[in-house]
């Protein structure tokens, strides 16, 4: 009897994990339920499709014939509503129940939202949301505006393609700075500096609930691009007896709390072993990665998911990389390499006395040196010596 894999999320880490359970065990009945509409794609890679530099269907990473030539049911536009697993069967949003021997949860997440009834508000999360923002530029007005909400990593990609089409930007932030719980104060008035001379208007410790910003919503000579963080929905799990904490809670083999349910992607809050306790990271290298290695496990090979992740971007010329934990508040010690004067800071974040993640601003050539330092559990040197010395010595030599 052939095993029935279920795969709820149609994303790059469900995607991944069913093209691997294929390969593995070509017997096998796999069955995606997918949110999306469409075959998966990159999201790394809408920005340069609103950019005009790739054509949309570039975008694409699988044809719709992939998934049958796979031999994969593909449900797409289709949602889960609730999870049996005493009994081992999720039902859809279509009426229909599917049984399962092994399920693997890889759901992302949607953008929080602001005052929707705003025509001109853009979310930068899907293709359908590309799609719109570039409706929003072929109709904007000659005195438009580009108004951002929000100081992380889809802020900055709004900054970019309001100045790719030479919109002048506002930024409102919540706090001071961009990634306020990250950051310590030089880096990140090193980022505010570096974004007002070019040309960009930093407004501070707005509250994006205030009715002000309502208001403001309706001035249509500008266009919203909103970047506040996603937000999951975790309802349809609520009597399946999965914990779910941020995130859904993983061991270091992305196996739940509950037998022959799996987690990967956004949502899996996993055991990271290299730094020593339960993280979630929502990009696409780790969700990639995930989607292997929870194949491997379901399959039944038991394999550790372990992988340094990092991000990087860049923000008008400026360089930006996160490198594995970069929690402040679990840190226990947080050290600056650089300075705005030398126009690159590095911040590392240790905890009892390891190196457990990094920020770089325009220090690209630290990236293999500290990534190898934390996969190795490198440990931070005593307060009076020097730290890292090889970055250290790098530095002087940039100067």
């Amino acid at each position: 009897m052939s095993m029935r894999y279920v795969i709820i999320g149609g994303g790059i880490a469900g995607t991944t994990a069913a093209e691997e359970l294929r390969k593995l065990d070509p017997s096998s009945e796999i069955t995606i339920v997918s949110e999306e509409q469409h075959p998966i794609y990159s999201r790394v890679l809408l920005p340069h499709y609103i950019k005009g530099k790739i054509p949309r269907e570039r975008v694409f990473l699988k044809k719709e014939n992939w998934y049958s030539e796979q031999n994969i049911d593909w449900m797409p536009g289709v949602l889960a509503v609730y999870l049996d697993t005493k009994n081992k069967f999720v039902t859809l949003s279509n009426g229909r129940e599917i049984e399962y021997d092994k399920m693997l949860i890889a759901t992302g997440g949607e953008p929080r939202t602001i005052f929707e009834n705003s025509r001109n508000i853009s979310y930068l999360r899907s293709l359908s949301d590309a799609d719109n923002f570039l409706e929003l530029l072929n109709s904007r007005e000659n005195n438009c505006n580009g108004e951002v909400f929000g100081g992380g990593f889809i802020a900055c990609e709004y900054i970019n393609l309001f100045a790719h089409f030479s919109i002048p930007t506002r930024v409102s932030l919540r706090g001071d700075f961009f990634w306020s719980k990250i950051l310590d104060r030089e880096p990140a008035e090193f980022v505010n500096q570096y974004l007002g001379k070019n040309g960009i208007t930093l407004r501070k410790n707005v509250s994006f609930k205030d009715s002000f910003i309502e208001e403001e919503l309706k001035n249509k000579s500008s266009i919203f691009g909103i970047g506040i963080g996603i937000e999951t929905d975790f309802s349809w799990l609520k009597e399946s007896g999965v914990e779910i904490s941020s995130g859904i809670r993983a061991n270091e083999f992305l196996e739940t709390n509950i037998p022959d349910v799996y987690t990967a992607g956004d949502v899996a809050e996993f055991y990271d072993v290299i730094v020593g306790r339960h993280l979630k990271m929502g990009n696409w290298m780790s969700a990639m990665s995930q989607g292997r290695v929870v194949a491997q496990n379901m399959f039944g090979n038991k394999i550790v998911f372990e992988l340094v992740s990092s991000y990087a971007t860049n923000i008008l010329g400026l360089e930006v990389i996160f490198i594995g934990d970069v929690s402040k508040e679990s840190a226990d010690e947080v050290r600056i390499i650089g300075s705005i004067e030398e126009g690159g800071i590095t911040q590392l974040f240790g905890r009892k006395g390891q190196l457990v993640g990094a920020v770089l601003l325009n220090r690209n050539s630290d990236r293999q040196i500290i990534t190898d330092f934390i996969k190795n559990k490198g440990l931070l040197p005593d307060k009076n010596r020097e730290l890292l010395p090889e970055l250290v010595e790098g530095s002087k030599k940039r100067e």
